[in-house]
C-alpha cells in the first residue's frame, strides 16, 4: 500500500460546562488531552514528548505520548496555552489552547515530514523500535540523555541502528542505571534479530526498574519469536498488567496463545488489540485465522476482508484474499445443502 501524507493539523476542543469557566479560578477537572499520528495514520512512538508552555508563564511541563500516540496533561492554572510536538524526520507542530472559558481541551495532531531532512524516512519502521519508548530518568545527566535522546532518533529513523546501539551504550557508560539506556538497546538487537543480545539488555533494564512494561512486551515478543511460547507468556501477562491498553502487548501476549494453540484466550486478547489499534493488519490476520479454528467461519471473513481493505497492496492482500474466496464459497455451499 502507497503510504500518502496527510498534511493536517486539526484541534477538536470539548466544552463541559454551558455558562464557561470564570478566569482566575481552578477547575478540578482542568485537562489538556490529546493525540499524535504519523503521516500514514499510524501513532507516535511511545514516549514521545510533548511540550506545554503557558503564555506568559514559560514552560508549564510536558507529558509522554503512550502506545497509541495519545497524551494528557493537566494544568497548575488557569490560562492559554501553547502546545508543541517535535519528532525526528518531522515538522515541529504547535497550537494554542485557551483553558480560561472551558476546563477541557482535545488535540489531535497529524505530523508533516520534514522536507529539509532528506536523510530521514517519511516514517518510522514498523515494529518494535517504533512502538517501544524509553520514559524520561529525571536523575539521569544532561551527557547521559543527550546520547540516550540522539540514539532514540537514530533508531527511530531506522537509519543506522549500530550506531544507535553504540549511543545507548555511551549513555550507560555515563550513567550505569540507565534502565531505559538498556530497554532501548534491548529493542535494538530486536530489530537486527539478536535476540541473545535482546534478552540480556531487556532483563537488565528490570534489573534496575520492575515497573518498565515495555521492557516485559519486548521480552515476550523475543520468545515469541524464539517460539517459546511458555516464556512469552509469562512476559506478556506482566506487560498487560502494567500497560493494559498497549495494543502491542495484547497482540503479543494473542500470538502467545496462538502457539499454545489456547484459541479462546489468542482470541481475546487479539481481539483486544484490534479495538485499541483497528489500522493493524497482521492483528486481523491472525484473529482470522484464530476465529478459524474457533469454527467461526463468518466472524474469520469479516477480518480478512478487513484486512484486504486496509492494505489492498501489502504482503498480506493476496493470502487474505485467497481466505475470503474459500470461506465465501464453503459458506455457499453450505447454504445450499440446507435447502
Amino acid at each position: 500500500m502507497k503510504r500518502q501524507a496527510v498534511f493536517a493539523f486539526v484541534l477538536f476542543v470539548s466544552v463541559f460546562s454551558a455558562r464557561g469557566w470564570p478566569q482566575g479560578v481552578q477547575h478540578n477537572h482542568a485537562q489538556i488531552r490529546g493525540q499524535i499520528r504519523l503521516p500514514d495514520n499510524r501513532p507516535v512512538p511511545m514516549g514521545t514528548v510533548v511540550s506545554f508552555e503557558l503564555q506568559g508563564g514559560g514552560i508549564a511541563g510536558q507529558a509522554d505520548t503512550d502506545t497509541q500516540g495519545k497524551f494528557q496533561f493537566t494544568p497548575a492554572e488557569v490560562g492559554s496555552y501553547e502546545i508543541t510536538v517535535k519528532v525526528f524526520g518531522f515538522l515541529p507542530e504547535s497550537k494554542e489552547v485557551d483553558l480560561r472559558t472551558m476546563p477541557t481541551a482535545y488535540v489531535t495532531f497529524t505530523l508533516r515530514p520534514d522536507p529539509s531532512r532528506k536523510d530521514a524516512p517519511a516514517v518510522p519502521p514498523g515494529g518494535p523500535a517504533a512502538t517501544i519508548a524509553a520514559p524520561l530518568d529525571p536523575n539521569a545527566p544532561d551527557d547521559a540523555r543527550k546520547d540516550l535522546e540522539n540514539g532514540r532518533n537514530l533508531l527511530s529513523s531506522g537509519k543506522d541502528v549500530d550506531q544507535s546501539i553504540a549511543l545507548f551504550q555511551k549513555a550507560i557508560t555515563r550513567y550505569p542505571q540507565y534502565s531505559e539506556a538498556y530497554l532501548l538497546m534491548g529493542v535494538a538487537y530486536s530489530s537486527q534479530k539478536k535476540w541473545d543480545d535482546a534478552e540480556k539488555a531487556l532483563h537488565k533494564t528490570l534489573e534496575l526498574n520492575k515497573n518498565i512494561g515495555g521492557a516485559y512486551v519486548a521480552l515476550g515478543s523475543v520468545e515469541n519469536e524464539k517460539k517459546e511460547y511458555s516464556e512469552a507468556e509469562k512476559y506478556l501477562v506482566k506487560g498487560v498488567e502494567l500497560a493494559p491498553n498497549s495494543a502491542d502487548a495484547q497482540f503479543e501476549l494473542g500470538r502467545a496463545y496462538w502457539g499454545m494453540q489456547r484459541w479462546d484466550v489468542a482470541d481475546q486478547h487479539i481481539s483486544k488489540a484490534n479495538q485499541l489499534r483497528p489500522e493493524n493488519v497482521s492483528q486481523h490476520v491472525m484473529l482470522g485465522n484464530v476465529l478459524l479454528r474457533e469454527r467461526d467461519a463468518v466472524g474469520a471473513l469479516k477480518e480478512f476482508k478487513q484486512a484486504v481493505q486496509l492494505d489492498p497492496q501489502g504482503p498480506f492482500a493476496a493470502p487474505s484474499q485467497q481466505m475470503v474466496d474459500k470461506i465465501e464459497a464453503a459458506l455457499k455451499q453450505a447454504e445450499a445443502q440446507k435447502k
